[in-house]
């Protein structure tokens, strides 16, 4: 704006857009084209809007693309071209607008850009003000979790932190520094003590790259509502050189500033050299062939993520046949945000009438490093963010289709999920900012936060013909953060729960576990319209719940081959696994002809084993028997070093064949189905084996065992 202002170029406001453009277009356009092919590599291709938005620079002008766009902090390229378009028309105003005392002034005075300029560092301050005035929490953006655009609120959050309207003021802002540099120069030479003028210049800028360090680096200076309000101030700058320093540099724990900055002067001295000099050439040599680039470039981007859809898990069989009457197949979810958000494991089915309602889980790790605090003192902060959503859908049942289902492989449906953005908290908030438990590492001086973004592992049920879903989370926090201690897994309900989000669902806490250690992998059923979980598999505990999260327990039994396989194995932990199905077909189950529940457990020592296991329809519940091990395929975990598992989350029955869904290493949804008969039959192997508890190999196996043993009541039914 000063060259402007000296020596004023003739040219539209098109033709200096475009020829600012020549210094960063060039390589931005060349390095989408690696950048969609690794993310087709990965499965993280965005939408075709997207690709073409991006294509013209424009990604940031609406919030539902900007942060499902390649390179997505390139953003600020896209705010810099409306910038660009506004410099010609901002810069006449500048001229000739007074903000003083009239109009009629022709030249901005000294006092009045002093004035516009204080006005503009306020202006950001107003995302404090507003929630302030209104008695809301400053923080309200944290509701927002990265690439949600599915309510206003979303949509605000990336608005505020993306759109070039929310910028404007700092690019008017740094017009505003050349009008003042030059009024002041002015006034230095007409003044008998030009000093007083050029140190402000002079010091201005060190003086405020010390406040910057210092807010920064103090706690007590830290900024209301600072991942907002740090953004949309003058803070930005520092803020984003703290980003690519702590993020960037290989060995966080030891950065060393003057290698790290002498390491990007270098990478920036080689990448203009070699890829931006040469490209820019051929862009100033071509100026009318230049502008059918963006059009190519859309064409490449949106040819490329038509390929093929690259298979997340190649290593993982598709389908396995087992014999005639068992499979396991892929099960057919889609998640209607795109693979980019993560990966979908852990289905639950539940069959409600001629609709199947289906639940899964969606999940991604990310590992961020930033500099922060632990009592009081500088630390290393790892942030080990695991993005969890769980995401509904529901399908129409095509019930012959699932009775073929254990024959031909072929899932009888197909279903787009949704992200349950609907789920609140009893106050009234998304369930999104939880407690996050966290560990400091002396060694390194690093403190680890574990973040969990979301609920987790949902089982959906009936309840007297309506949804209800229970799952796992970490605690909501309240106003005053999470209690000291009780950063642990908890479980929740929510019950008469919209699959196509037409209503809100509130979730409840469960109440009947502890609130000190983590409470997970219930197992819900239905009798007589009462609700009721299989708290702990050994010994057989079930809790009687209420819609509002009340519960007590009110049954407790042995099954003595658990017990005993326990004595002999202090390391196995039984869990429980899904949802438990209400059986009556005593000619499909010949070894248990009688009514009876049928549901899964697991065992966990070295390895993880599962089984499938009927207990009686009658207080007190106690178990009946216990099968041979499903042959579940299993795979390793993407997130950690571990031997290759899966996790069993759901079973449904229809027309006489089972469906078991689980996850294949927490990274693909599956279901063992089978007949009913053929499910017997695993039953029936283990009653060969006389009742005795066996441990061989990775297996841990049980007998049928119908003595229930010790039996508890503590409530009436």
């Amino acid at each position: 704006f000063t060259a402007h202002l000296r020596r004023p170029k003739e040219e539209g406001i098109l033709d200096y857009a475009l020829r600012r453009s020549v210094g960063i277009y060039p390589l931005y356009a060349l390095s989408l084209i690696p950048a969609i092919v690794i993310a087709k590599a990965l499965g993280s291709v965005p939408s075709v809007q997207v690709l073409i938005a991006q294509s013209f620079l424009v990604q940031a002008w609406w919030p539902g693309w900007t942060e499902q766009a390649l390179q997505t902090h390139c953003w600020f390229l896209s705010a810099m071209v409306v910038f660009w378009l506004l410099f010609k028309p901002l810069s006449r105003c500048l001229q000739n607008l007074s903000l003083v005392a009239t109009l009629a002034s022709k030249n901005l005075s000294l006092v009045a850009t002093l004035a516009s300029m204080v006005a503009l560092f306020a202006l950001p301050w107003l995302v404090i003000l507003v929630p302030a005035i209104a008695h809301q929490s400053l923080t309200w953006y944290s509701a927002h979790s990265w690439g949600q655009t599915s309510t206003l609120l979303d949509l605000s959050v990336v608005f505020l932190k993306f759109h070039p309207a929310c910028y404007l003021h700092i690019f008017v802002l740094g017009m505003l520094l050349a009008k003042l540099r030059i009024l002041l120069d002015a006034k230095a030479k007409t003044s008998a003590r030009p000093w007083v003028f050029c140190l402000p210049m002079e010091f201005l800028a060190p003086i405020g790259y010390l406040g910057l360090f210092l807010v920064f680096s103090l706690p007590e200076l830290e900024p209301l509502a600072f991942k907002l309000s740090a953004r949309l101030s003058v803070l930005l700058p520092f803020q984003d050189f703290q980003f690519i320093c702590y993020s960037v540099w290989p060995d966080r724990g030891q950065i060393n500033l003057a290698l790290f900055l002498i390491f990007s002067m270098g990478s920036a001295v080689v990448i203009a050299t070699v890829v931006q000099k040469p490209v820019q050439g051929c862009w100033s040599k071509y100026p009318t062939g230049r502008l059918a680039v963006p059009f190519v470039l859309s064409a490449v981007l949106v040819g490329v993520a038509m390929l093929p859809v690259h298979d997340p898990n190649p290593d993982v069989p598709i389908v396995v046949r087992h014999d005639s009457r068992m499979f396991d197949t892929r099960l057919p979810l889609v998640d209607s945000e795109g693979s980019a958000m993560g990966l979908l494991m852990n289905p639950s089915l539940a069959v409600r009438g001629d609709r199947i309602v289906m639940t899964a889980r969606r999940h991604k790790l990310e590992v961020s490093w930033r500099n922060g605090w632990y009592n009081h003192s500088s630390a290393l902060v790892e942030d080990q963010t695991w993005h969890s959503d769980i995401l509904l859908g529901e399908v129409a049942l095509d019930a012959e289709a699932w009775s073929r289902w254990p024959t031909t492989g072929e899932a009888p449906f197909q279903a787009s999920m949704k992200p349950w953005y609907w789920l609140r908290t009893p106050q009234n908030q998304g369930w999104r900012h939880l407690c996050a438990p966290e560990d400091y590492v002396v060694r390194n001086n690093t403190l680890v936060r574990h973040v969990v973004t979301g609920p987790e592992d949902a089982k959906v049920f009936l309840r007297n013909g309506s949804i209800s879903v229970s799952f796992n989370s970490l605690p909501p926090m309240g106003e005053e953060g999470c209690a000291l201690g009780q950063d642990v897994s908890q479980m929740y309900l929510a019950s008469s729960v919209s699959a196509d989000g037409a209503a809100d669902s509130v979730g409840r806490h469960l109440t009947c576990g502890a609130t000190d250690k983590a409470e997970k992998n219930w197992i819900p059923f239905e009798l007589n319209g009462k609700m009721y979980f299989v708290y702990s598999p050994s010994p057989h505990r079930v809790v009687r719940a209420e819609d509002d999260g009340s519960c007590q327990q009110v049954f407790s039994t042995d099954f003595e081959p658990f017990a005993k396989l326990k004595r002999n194995n202090s390391h196995l932990e039984i869990r429980g696994s899904g949802q438990a199905v209400f059986v009556n077909d005593t000619a499909a189950t010949p070894s248990l002809p009688r009514p009876h529940f049928l549901a899964a457990i697991r065992y966990e020592g070295e390895d993880i084993s599962h089984f499938a296991y009927r207990f009686s329809d009658e207080p007190p519940f106690n178990i009946l028997q216990v099968s041979s091990q499903l042959p579940l395929v299993e795979a390793t975990s993407e997130d950690s070093p571990t031997n290759p598992f899966a996790f069993v989350s759901g079973l449904a029955v229809v027309n006489r064949t089972v469906a078991i869904s689980y996850g294949a290493g927490d990274r693909e949804a599956r279901a063992l189905v089978m007949t009913m008969d053929r499910l017997d039959e695993l039953f029936a192997c283990a009653d060969a084996m006389g009742g005795e508890a066996v441990v061989s190999g990775n297996a841990s196996f049980v007998g049928n065992g119908s003595v229930v043993g010790n039996t508890s009541a503590t409530d009436n039914v």
